[in-house]
């Protein structure tokens, strides 16, 4: 295991004791310091500034590969690969009363993952770029939010990065997920409301070698979400997703990255329930005509089911498991499996079993600082004129992820 994973572990496990002090509560002072200002509190109000507090949110992760077909299926005779997986930094402000204000920066310059290239291992370093730019309102009825954020679709990619109990999320998710684009987005006021809604149109343009971004062009075009929802009890919700890309497929312009859904047309239906330690999400996924497939891909689909349980204020299992099916259209993460073993990144139907459990060092804040460990036995199906399509055989993982 890499020594900066050992170390940020090692950090992390000695504050579980500062956590539950008697005398120093560290979510409260992590939360009061990293709050600037707050007029109610410091006893300075105006009508101009509620607000200001610093965002901060990383995560260094370390994953470990046991391919089936043993040591000819890993590059370069590399099992394992860390990274800073992200590191963000930022500020957001409360204003006239009615207004939040955010911005935040991916963190360029730190140890991102290795890669093989020219049968030789090179540690890549991450990249300098704007992460989030919004100002958001609420009304009586609803939310709005204008800038570069999250198309909040599909269960797993809705969920916050910082929030997230697996590794990674699923396959399926991340192949079919837009990226942080630059749109208007509305929604319900009452996220608890009987009836919920969202809709949004984002700009596809992605950033090309400058930090604040983005490059746009015509190409690209826009991406609609459609959203609603509804309570089936006190903590469930059955929900369905629309995303339509109006995107043209081959014809970005170089420089510039696509930044959209993965399809053409995406469609998620998905339920959420919470009964006492016990959490459940189910979903199921549908991508049609999907962009940058191989020779034949048209269309993906899939289910997700994911249980999970608090055992106690500090401990929670999880388990997940994924199915991902279409003729030369499921593509991996490019993660870990991905970059590390020789397999095709594609395949004609994948699974995969993720058990995992996560430590909270602060149960009353439990993402503020958490440490993760998992393990997920992946299979694909599919073979080409190259041999076996997809990757099979674990992937095992371990991270410390903070959000303050």
């Amino acid at each position: 295991m890499n020594k900066n994973t050992i170390i940020a572990m090692a950090l992390a496990i000695g504050a579980a004791p500062l956590s539950q002090a008697s005398s120093f509560n560290l979510a409260t002072h992590a939360k009061d310091a990293f709050k600037l200002f707050d007029a109610k509190r410091d006893h300075a109000e105006n009508p101009w500034l509620q607000e200001f507090s610093i965002k901060m949110r990383g995560q260094y992760q370390w994953g470990y590969l046991d391919p089936a077909g043993g040591s000819d299926r890993v590059k370069g005779n590399r099992n394992d690969n860390n990274e800073w997986r992200r590191f963000r930094l930022g500020a957001q402000a409360k204003v006239l009363d009615n207004f939040t204000l955010k911005g935040v920066w991916n963190i360029g310059g730190l140890d991102a993952r290795n890669k093989f290239s020219n049968g030789m291992w090179n540690r890549s370093r991450t990249e300098g770029t704007l992460d989030e730019l919004t100002i958001s309102t609420k009304t009586k009825s609803a939310s709005f939010t204008l800038g570069k954020h999250k198309p909040a679709y599909m269960a797993e990619y809705r969920t916050s990065s910082a929030k997230i109990m697996t590794m990674e999320r699923s396959v399926l998710v991340n192949q079919l997920k837009a990226e942080k684009l630059y749109g208007l987005s509305a929604s319900n006021a009452d996220s608890k409301a009987e009836w919920g809604w969202n809709a949004g149109l984002w700009l596809n343009g992605q950033r090309d070698t400058s930090w604040l971004e983005p490059s746009f062009n015509s190409d690209d075009s826009a991406t609609l979400g459609l959203s609603v929802s509804r309570a089936t009890g006190k903590d469930s919700r059955l929900r369905l997703d629309y995303m339509h890309s109006f995107h043209k497929d081959g014809k970005v312009n170089e420089g510039s990255e696509y930044a959209g859904p993965g399809a053409e047309d995406v469609f998620a239906l998905s339920w959420e329930t919470k009964q006492g330690k016990l959490n459940f999400m189910a979903e199921a996924l549908a991508g049609l005509n999907v962009y940058d497939g191989q020779n034949g891909a048209q269309n993906v689909f899939g289910l997700v089911a994911m249980p999970s349980y608090r055992f106690s204020p500090h401990w929670e299992g999880v388990v997940r498991y994924q199915l991902a099916s279409g003729s030369n259209a499921v593509k991996g993460d490019s993660r870990y499996y991905t970059t590390n073993s020789t397999y095709s990144g594609t395949s004609d139907l994948l699974q995969g079993l993720y058990l995992g459990a996560n430590y909270y060092v602060c149960p009353e804040n439990p993402n503020m600082l958490k440490l993760m460990l998992g393990a997920e036995y992946f299979n694909s199906e599919g073979k080409d004129a190259k041999g076996n399509k997809g990757f099979t055989g674990w992937q095992f993982s371990s991270a410390v992820r903070f959000d303050f």
